[in-house]
């Protein structure tokens, strides 16, 4: 499992709002979460890149830490 740090998650944060599909919706979807996550990495250029379930995970926690933004379908 790779390290986030305070640039990737600000990053992640902002590609979120960017992709304007809500995270419940995005980690229901294999298919689409795969497709953001993969994107995010070409984006951010971790030393490794993330996985699906990592990216769903840390999504997971802003949302309940109250730091990502509100998306309504």
């Amino acid at each position: 499992m790779s390290k986030w740090d305070v640039n990737e998650i600000e990053e992640l944060k902002l590609f979120y709002k960017e992709n304007n599909v809500p995270s419940d919706k995005l980690v229901k979807n294999k298919e689409a979460l795969d497709t953001f996550a993969s994107t995010f990495n070409q984006r951010v250029k971790p030393v490794e890149d993330f996985e699906s379930e990592e990216v769903a995970d840390q999504l997971f926690k802003l949302r309940k830490a109250g730091k990502l933004p509100r998306i309504r379908d």
